[in-house]
């Protein structure tokens, strides 16, 4: 037989096949190598039944970096039913999403990918902001009488609002004088401090929440005023006739009023200096001297408020009106060695007028005498004055003044004289003083 030669295989060749035939062998017992599998959807933080203090937690994991299997969703829920979905940053294999603030309670964050998805439940216990609260009245440097100050504000908790009062423009050591507690509705509280006395007082309003953080407003200072007494009377009066003359009866007539009592007494002052003198709404009244005349009302109320009106009358002369009729003295006598005897003296006069005789010198039987006017149905009677009917020595004068009020009376003087007839000169008397004056002349 030809002799066939066979060519044995290359030991070098051998090896690698043996290699490749193992490897498929470990293929398919132990699966693709760990680099070529498909990484596993999972949630790495935070971790299930933590419990953390951010209210917006930060939320990592690993996901499959295939372009295929798309975004990663993170929904987040809460037991009270509410929910809300956000989408991760993927980098790579793994992915990141930071929640929205999140109030304390426990929720559960569920993370899908591609049909995959993982969840883990953890709890959120942020510390809470202290509540917010406001002091809207009363305005800061107000000002009040009644005794009671209206205060209110704004409130974000539901707890009560403690509103506390000092005394004083600021809120100093001293504790407050008084903490008035009001509830909270619908936002907004109210209150009342009242039987305040008359100072400065500061008020602040605090509210706590259920955790202990305590929110406090800004302080307002009001400014509590001794309310005001009840305004006096107002005090005036005018007279009648407007223009009066000398003599002339005035009437002085009250027209106060009071709105908050009735006016309960009247006092009347004829001069700028002298006294009051109680009376009634009406005073009657006369001026003896013309000229400007200052009078004052003072009236006093219920309440003991007094007020007083002054005003200045203007008076006018009055017109020289003479006696009528006219009086007349009559004087008779004789002349003696030492002056004269006088024998008669008397006068006749209108019904009311005055007479007066007064003496001067040595040897006057009585200084001065004072009679009245009277009449009958024949008319005025003649007035004797019979001290003076005597023999009177020289240097002896009488004077005889014969006046009525408002009118020009007579005025007689009588002098006796040595080893001459007595002078006698008669002339007119001044209406409002017993003065001599001129006659006139119709």
């Amino acid at each position: 037989m030809t002799g066939v030669r066979v060519r044995q295989p290359d030991r070098r060749a051998g090896r690698v096949l043996l290699r490749a035939l193992l490897a498929c062998v470990a293929v398919m017992v132990l699966g693709p190598p760990a680099a070529a599998m498909a990484a596993e959807l999972k949630i790495a933080s935070p971790k299930t039944g933590s419990v953390t203090t951010d209210s917006t937690p930060t939320f990592t994991g690993e996901a499959e970096a295939e372009a295929e299997a798309g975004a990663v969703t993170l929904t987040i829920s809460s037991g009270k039913g509410s929910k809300l979905t956000i989408h991760a940053t993927l980098s790579g294999t793994t992915w990141e999403a930071t929640a929205p603030i999140l109030a304390n309670g426990t929720y559960t964050a569920k993370a899908t990918q591609a049909g995959e998805s993982s969840s883990v439940t953890f709890t959120v216990e942020a510390a809470s902001p202290p509540p917010q609260v406001t002091l809207t009245y009363p305005a800061n440097g107000s000002t009040t009488s009644t005794g009671t100050e209206p205060v209110g504000g704004l409130a974000s908790g539901q707890l009560p609002v403690t509103v506390q009062l000092f005394s004083g423009p600021t809120i100093g050591s001293p504790a407050a004088l008084e903490a008035l507690t009001v509830p909270v509705a619908g936002g907004a509280w109210s209150g009342t401090f009242g039987g305040l006395g008359a100072g400065t007082y500061t008020i602040r309003a605090e509210e706590s929440n259920s955790a202990g953080d305590v929110g406090i407003s800004a302080s307002a200072t009001f400014t509590v005023i001794t309310p005001p007494g009840p305004p006096p009377p107002a005090a005036s009066f005018q007279w009648f006739p407007s223009f009066p003359n000398t003599g002339e009866d005035v009437s002085l007539v009250s027209s106060s009023t009071d709105a908050a009592s009735p006016i309960s007494s009247f006092a009347w002052a004829l001069t700028p200096t002298s006294v009051f003198v109680p009376g009634k709404p009406v005073l009657v009244t006369s001026f003896a001297a013309p000229g400007a005349h200052v009078v004052r009302l003072r009236v006093t109320d219920g309440n003991g408020v007094s007020s007083i009106a002054t005003e200045t009358i203007t008076v006018r002369s009055s017109p020289l009106i003479l006696m009528q009729p006219f009086p007349i003295v009559r004087i008779a006598g004789s002349e003696t060695r030492s002056g004269a005897r006088i024998s008669l003296l008397t006068a006749e006069a209108p019904p009311g007028a005055r007479i007066i005789v007064r003496c001067k010198g040595h040897g006057c039987p009585v200084k001065s005498a004072q009679r009245a006017a009277v009449s009958s149905r024949s008319g005025p009677v003649p007035v004797s004055f019979r001290a003076f009917e005597r023999s009177l020595r020289a240097g002896v004068t009488l004077e005889i003044f014969v006046f009525k009020s408002g009118q020009i009376g007579k005025y007689t003087r009588f002098v006796i004289r040595h080893g001459r007839l007595p002078l006698r000169v008669d002339t007119c008397l001044s209406a409002t003083a017993l003065k001599p004056l001129a006659c006139p002349s119709s």
